[in-house]
């Protein structure tokens, strides 16, 4: 709702939505619905990861990802005791899942009012785009047609398991995945299965396969040894019972060449296919059956005129006149068949001429020149107006710009920067306002085993923090699900009745929940990617009582942003202190690692003892999981600003320690060199934090940026 009261006319929905629940956002709005049906999948919520951002200096926000979640790790668990074990055996890529593929779900998906289908082809080549965008197109044109009779046939599975994949699934759509969601034994592309090693040649370096389904010369493939990894080769010879062959059938067993040795057993898959190769080559060529637009012709000469040419296709309709004027044909006027003949060459046009008339009066002559250039001016003319019926307006910056305020006037932001503390139970709000946090959040998600913010807890917290004279905000979920907007909604209204200093929200739908429930202060977390005016412009004009930065910004463009005049009376949150999340899933590595169940019976291990994945180079990246099950993983190191306090304390900024992952007495000594190195009191020397703490320390993005 929030988007649609902005303007937006059409939003993609997130991947982790399900059917029932894209079919319930559907009915409470108006706004069209875009999802995503086919192509990677990212583990991570989109826009809650910093994966790719602060490991490789890439950012998946602006779609530069390098993919770390793609590599292998291991999930290792320490128990109370202090005993750490691996629970992964050895190195899997934990965090990699296979690809989405809804074409067998598209009567769901029009059953749950979405709108246009979304395919992941960014990266990828023409043969994988044209193959799957064919697919679906073939798919959806049937069950327009007969949607009770719809099926999606098995060469249409076969082309989609070909192109490249890396295992297919439903994702989130038909319901919560567990370890069946990930391909943790490949990260690329995996292929299609057709067929077993039977033996192997030495001498002539060949292989005998018994064939599942057909092998074609040209066709890519791929075998996976059980040590060593992988075989692959491009079929340049088929021999079948002593005979070379174009195509191997299913059922037969085939030779063929490939360099290095395989064993009995050996799986084989199939990672290219020449039959589509050339079916792609086809399709772009405009030669393919199907591929071209039907199109009506329609033509009217007379001598003394020029000649008429209008051309329909799509509903689109343009009409091209001839420069000259038709002459009276002395030996050998225009006829039906020479029209036809000229007028309907296409080509290499997107176009095929379904339909031909001509109305010819008199004995009209013009050069068949003249009528080629009629046809190509009539088939631009087309072209172009069926693409700017599809053709997207720019943005309408005044959605954005309708501020009153200069954001290119000048301010200097002056003014003593305070702490805020966001703590993650009662005790270590307890250590915040006993330290003297003037500010301090409390509430949303609980990472502390047996904990949840009930309304006790935060009734409590309210009345500690004004005991303590302190501000205090309520935060909410990082991320909210359909499913779980009732008891958000009842959350906001209890938080409500206890008159805290405000909200604190991390996404578009809380901040409208709110809006809803309560008059109260809202103040916006860095989760909504504060990084430019335009996106400070838009939250400015919805009343925010503050902004929390983005922590990919660096310290020249945070310096810019205080300055802005339009934002001076705005309080402005920087994260100067925290274990950092490098993203938010939906899917739990450690449910399904450790607890080897389905989400729905999970035994919830992740409440006993602490777990890490350790990745390639030996560096350990904490796990926490909320209560709502969902898996955060954060950075190896703590984000730490303590020696940047000097330039940060004049600026009138809520300087944010986030302590929700700390013991109390860690929190303690934070919150104590913090405020000292704030004061003057000590050295802001990061090494007075490193004797203290169990991990590294980083200034993320503060120097570096990133791309």
């Amino acid at each position: 709702r929030f988007l649609q009261n902005l303007g937006v006319e059409r939003v993609i929905l997130s991947r982790e939505l399900s059917w029932p629940e894209i079919k319930d956002i559907h009915e409470k709005n108006q706004v069209e619905l875009e999802v995503f049906v086919h192509g990677a999948l990212c583990v991570a919520y989109s826009g809650a990861c910093l994966f790719s951002s602060l490991v490789g200096g890439r950012s998946g926000n602006r779609g530069r990802c390098a993919q770390p979640c793609r590599l292998t790790y291991t999930l290792y668990h320490t128990d109370e005791q202090g005993k750490t074990v691996a629970v992964s055996k050895e190195e899997r890529h934990l965090l990699s899942p296979k690809d989405l593929a809804l074409i067998t779900a598209i009567p769901e998906l029009v059953d749950a009012g979405v709108r246009s289908l979304k395919i992941e082809g960014r990266m990828k080549g023409p043969e994988y785009v044209g193959t799957v965008v064919d697919t679906y197109r073939r798919a959806l044109n049937r069950f327009a047609a007969a949607p009770n009779e719809f099926q999606v046939k098995t060469e249409e599975l076969k082309a989609l398991s070909t192109v490249f994949n890396r295992g297919l699934s439903s994702g989130y759509f038909l319901g919560a995945l567990g370890p069946e969601l990930m391909s943790p034994d490949r990260p690329n592309n995996r292929g299609r299965f057709i067929g077993r090693v039977q033996t192997y040649d030495e001498k002539r370096k060949r292989c005998l396969i018994k064939l599942e389904e057909n092998l074609s010369l040209g066709d890519g493939v791929e075998v996976w040894v059980k040590v060593g990894g992988r075989v692959g080769t491009i079929v340049e010879n088929l021999t079948v019972d002593g005979e070379q062959v174009e195509q191997a059938q299913a059922g037969s067993e085939a030779w063929f060449a490939l360099p290095k040795r395989v064993k009995p057993g050996d799986r084989v898959f199939l990672t290219s296919s020449s039959i589509l190769s050339q079916k792609i080559q086809q399709m772009l060529r405009h030669d393919y059956p199907g591929s071209k637009l039907p199109c009506t012709m329609q033509v009217t000469v007379a001598p003394e005129q020029p000649l008429i040419l209008t051309m329909t296709a799509l509903g689109k309709e343009v009409t091209v006149s001839s420069l000259d004027k038709a002459e009276i044909a002395a030996k050998h006027p225009l006829t039906m068949e020479t029209l036809q003949n000229h007028l309907t060459r296409l080509g290499d046009s997107p176009f095929r001429a379904e339909s031909f008339s001509a109305d010819i009066q008199g004995n009209p002559m013009l050069p068949f020149s003249k009528l080629n250039q009629v046809r190509r001016d009539a088939v631009d003319r087309l072209s172009s107006k069926i693409l700017m019926a599809h053709h997207r307006a720019p943005l309408d910056l005044r959605i954005i710009n309708h501020r009153e305020e200069n954001t290119t006037k000048k301010q200097k932001r002056s003014g003593p920067s305070f702490l805020t503390v966001f703590a993650g139970n009662l005790d270590l709000l307890k250590v915040a306002l006993t330290a003297g946090g003037g500010k301090v959040i409390f509430g949303g998600e609980s990472f502390t085993p047996g904990f949840r913010w009930s309304a006790e807890h935060l009734a409590e917290a309210v009345e500690l923090a004004r005991s303590a004279q302190a501000k205090a905000i309520i935060a909410l979920p990082r991320i909210t699900k359909e499913r779980e907007q009732k008891a958000i909604e009842n959350y906001i209204q209890t938080a409500h009745r206890l008159q805290p200093d405000g909200f604190l929200v991390s996404h578009l739908g809380s901040l409208e929940m709110v809006r809803t429930v309560s008059d109260l202060p809202v103040y916006a977390n860095h989760s909504l990617h504060f990084f430019n005016t335009h996106t400070l412009k838009i939250f400015a004009n919805q009343n925010l009582a503050g902004f929390t930065l983005s922590p990919e910004l660096k310290k020249g463009e945070i310096f810019a942003l205080l300055d802005q005049a339009a934002f001076s009376q705005i309080e402005m949150e920087l994260l100067v202190f925290g274990a950092l999340e490098l993203m938010v899933s939906q899917f739990c590595p450690v449910g399904a690692w450790a607890g080897q169940k389905p989400p729905a019976s999970c035994p919830r291990p992740c409440q006993q003892g602490r777990y890490f994945l350790r990745d390639r180079k030996d560096i350990d990246f904490p796990v926490v999981v909320d209560e709502y099950c969902r898996f955060h993983l954060l950075n190896s190191r703590y984000l730490s600003l303590l020696t940047e306090l000097e330039n940060l304390q004049d600026k009138n900024l809520s300087l944010r320690l986030d302590l929700r992952h700390q013991s109390p007495e860690l929190a303690a000594k934070v919150i104590e060199v913090f405020q000292g190195g704030l004061s003057g009191a000590i050295t802001t020397d990061q090494t007075v934090l490193e004797t203290i703490l169990d991990q590294g320390l980083t200034k993320g993005h503060y120097y570096r940026g990133v791309e």
